[in-house]
């Protein structure tokens, strides 16, 4: 049941009940009256808007709630990925990067640094260091 905040415009009391949907439709339309119990001078409550007053609860229900539905999409999805990076590495093709020098393929980094560094010297070639060290640690 909803909490409802609500006041008596004759004692100024402001006051917070628990009313069912069926009572507030009907306090609403003015088919039922909420007296205010503070107040001697008989006043009749009425109610506040109070935006930050607002609570509810996600209960599960017969088919599961909001809470175990997140539960279980998120343990699905995490199945999924794990199938998923298993299916692209068993079956999707990595390119390898051709060792290359003005065109012409050559037969690793190592060759490619050696051969730069006899004709450009050993600044340019110090930029293969990357590749020829990642080229070591895979064979």
């Amino acid at each position: 049941m909803p909490m409802y905040q609500l006041k008596c415009p004759a004692c100024e009391n402001q006051c917070t009940r628990r009313l069912t949907f069926s009572q507030y439709d009907s306090v609403k339309a003015g088919d039922e009256i909420l007296p205010c119990t503070n107040c001697d001078k008989g006043g009749m409550l009425e109610f506040v808007f109070a935006p930050g007053d607002v609570g509810f609860v996600l209960r599960d229900g017969v088919s599961g709630g909001w809470i175990s539905k997140a539960n279980k999409e998120s343990k699905y999805r995490g199945k999924r990925k794990t199938d998923m990076i298993r299916r692209e590495k068993d079956h999707v093709f990595k390119n390898k990067l051709i060792p290359n020098l003005g065109g012409a393929e050559a037969h690793s980094w190592k060759d490619v640094q050696d051969e730069v560094r006899s004709k450009k010297g050993e600044l340019a070639a110090s930029t293969y260091i990357p590749l020829v060290a990642k080229e070591k640690r895979a064979s």
